[in-house]
């Protein structure tokens, strides 16, 4: 990206249509913003040996509402030189193929190439969630957004165990309990009931914060199910802070009264604040349709995601605990050894 690069940039007379195409991302207006921001979000981060962790941010949203998109929209805009595809894209027509997922987390080292010692967070991509409030789907959110589910494992055991034996079984099993088992009939030997204690499980990655993704097409229904099955868990679970963001600002104008409604209506459902809400536009072929930004970065897209991540990287009172787990007493004890770190 040297300085021989020429420039070229439309724009139309609305900041919601603009088209982008390769430029030196220096000479773009708001450069200097972006690092200002980038600067920002790592001051809020910390530093490796200041007693902390990465936060664990949780990002879900319905099919096709663009949350891969926004996930490496994120990435991109800690980036210095272009945007990757880290978090791939996938289509979920079919109702049953969707929880037949694995969880998958991006650590700093995954995603951010400089060498340095800031905490940027971790982010779980939480693909396969139904528009459901259904005590069973509810139980296995809470599960994840509590840490009890371990990378790679895939949510479809979970929704199969809690078929076989029932929503109170799947919490004993991942949060502790008291649990009757039968001891299968041995030859001669009469069935007997077998009563033990199961342990709680241990934090893997518990979450801090979560994005909840939703397209700003107004043709789409809300997955209102989706949504009030989150904000049950993270009202009960109240260190963790909900984030409401509307995708493909490009597409829909924010003066749109429908766009607008719609607007409203997301963050009734989600019951949040102004300051916890943000229309993003994703690194995608609508923004760009040769897809230059896989060479260069476009600052003009990274700033409202950097705003919308200082934000959410602002301590609040209960991250102080992030770095424990609730064991069934009520206690916190250290949990050091199950939590991310970077090198």
């Amino acid at each position: 990206m040297g300085d021989s690069w020429n420039p070229s940039f439309s724009d139309s007379d609305s900041d919601d249509n603009q088209i982008y195409v390769a430029r030196d991302p220096r000479k773009d207006k708001h450069f200097d913003r972006k690092q200002e921001l980038l600067w920002n979000c790592k001051g809020k981060a910390g530093k490796v040996g200041q007693g902390k962790q990465p936060l664990v941010i949780a990002v879900i949203g319905p099919p096709g509402c663009g949350k891969s998109s926004f996930l490496n929209t994120i990435f991109a805009a800690f980036s210095h030189d272009h945007w990757s595809e880290h978090a791939k894209y996938g289509e979920f027509g079919r109702r049953g193929k969707q929880v037949t997922r694995r969880l998958k987390s991006f650590q700093k080292k995954d995603y951010y190439k400089d060498r340095d010692e800031y905490l940027l967070p971790t982010f779980l991509d939480m693909t396969g969630f139904e528009d459901d409030d259904a005590p069973l789907n509810t139980e296995l959110l809470s599960i994840v957004l509590c840490g009890k589910l371990k990378e790679g494992e895939e949510l479809h055991n979970v929704i199969e165990y809690g078929q076989h034996f029932g929503v109170n079984a799947v919490k004993e099993k991942y949060f502790g309990g008291k649990y009757f088992g039968k001891i299968p009939k041995q030859e001669g030997m009469p069935n007997l009931l077998d009563y033990f204690v199961i342990e709680n499980r241990e934090e893997y990655l518990r979450v801090n914060r979560v994005f909840v993704v939703c397209s700003a097409n107004p043709d789409q229904p809300l997955p209102v199910n989706l949504f009030e099955a989150v904000t049950d868990i993270t009202n009960r679970e109240r260190d963790i802070t909900l984030y409401g963001v509307l995708t493909q600002a490009d597409k829909y104008k924010s003066r749109d009264q429908r766009v607008l409604k719609r607007k409203r209506e997301f963050m009734r459902a989600l019951g949040i604040p102004k300051n916890r809400f943000a229309r993003i536009k994703n690194y995608c072929p609508d923004i760009d349709p040769n897809m230059t930004y896989e060479d260069t970065i476009i600052p003009s897209l990274d700033v409202p995601v950097l705003r919308l991540m200082r934000q959410v990287l602002t301590a609040e009172p209960t991250d102080q605990d992030y770095t424990h787990r609730r064991t069934k007493n009520g206690k916190y004890v250290p949990n050091l050894s199950k939590s991310p770190v970077v090198t």
